[in-house]
């Protein structure tokens, strides 16, 4: 374990030493030797994420690699989050679990505090349930809209806590909308947004529904220069009810938006799912092109960050020009 450990942080030298970037993972499941197993670096608070069915080592090696690892990076604590084969299931326990200030290792530590990525101060919540707000695999398609932004006009559906967004209106855009379901989402961007010194008044967050949202806004005749679509694999909402499944929903979702791009628009379309491909993410944006008689041309296929190692299906992006 010493060994997979020292050569896992070898390999992210270069990230470990940018002032400018806090956040990175330090171990990447199978791609470092480590099935089952990822390790977040998150300022100087360390976040497992455990797989169950998938880890390959005992809790006591688990707890043990932790705890080297903590050590070599002067970490305050390590959370720990259970990942069960089946999400579906109610588990009142992991609730609880990912609900406690009290860390696997180390000493409790404040409930939201900042990293930084490229410069961007991103809020991070390491006891606020499965997800900690920011999704790292996302650091280099962030820096991307960051340089394509000025002066653009922005749409970002499921913006979650506006990661995107924050890189959008760094990098000047005219303006942005960021749409999400979920009310907390949009108050954690609004305060991503604060934290670096955007003013919120010009950006807009909306809580909505992403495909009512695409309707009204296609009612209005608005237009986006450039929007961002990364969907949940599955996602349901309580009221109204509702449920998002990538898999049956993309075509949808990817028509609804289209409208919405101007001419000579660039769309980022991602995913986590691992049995979309980048073949099926541009399928559905050439079908949605022709339904409106437009063509779409693939800009660049993002490659995953250097600390996401072997594992090319963990997450992939298309950016497309229409």
């Amino acid at each position: 374990m010493d060994e997979l450990l020292s050569a896992a942080l070898a390999a992210r030298a270069g990230l470990r030493a940018d002032p400018h970037t806090t956040a990175f993972r330090i171990v990447h499941g199978a791609g470092d030797g480590v099935p089952g197993l990822v390790i977040e670096q998150l300022g100087d608070v360390l976040v497992a994420q455990v797989h169950l069915g998938r880890l390959a080592l005992d809790e006591g090696a688990v707890r043990g690699l932790c705890q080297a690892a903590a050590q070599q990076l002067a970490a305050r604590a390590v959370y720990r989050k259970m990942f069960p084969a089946d999400r579906s299931a109610t588990r009142p326990d992991l609730e609880q679990l990912h609900h406690d200030a009290h860390p696997w290792i180390g000493e409790p530590v404040e409930p939201e505090f900042p990293v930084l990525e490229d410069g961007l101060r991103l809020l991070v919540r390491p006891y606020d349930g499965f997800a900690t707000g920011v999704f790292l695999e996302h650091r280099l398609n962030r820096q991307r809209i960051r340089e394509l932004a000025r002066g653009r006009r922005v749409l970002n559906a499921f913006a979650y806590t506006c990661g995107f967004t924050v890189a959008a209106a760094v990098g000047g855009a005219a303006s942005t909308v960021s749409v999400d379901v979920a009310g907390k989402a949009l108050d954690w961007g609004r305060r991503n947004l604060e934290a670096n010194g955007v003013t919120v008044a010009d950006h807009a967050l909306i809580r909505a529904d992403v495909f009512d949202y695409c309707r009204r806004a296609q009612r209005q005749q608005r237009t986006f220069d450039l929007i961002i679509l990364d969907p949940p694999t599955l996602g349901r909402t309580r009221r109204p009810a509702s449920v998002f499944s990538l898999a049956e929903d993309l075509d949808r979702l990817v028509a609804a938006a289209l409208p919405l791009l101007a001419a000579d628009g660039l769309l980022l379309l991602c995913t986590n799912h691992r049995g979309t491909s980048h073949r099926r993410l541009e399928a559905a944006a050439q079908a949605a092109a022709g339904q409106t008689g437009r063509s779409v041309g693939v800009v660049a296929r993002p490659k995953l960050p250097a600390d996401f190692p072997g594992d090319p299906d963990y997450a992939k992006a298309v950016l497309l020009r229409l």
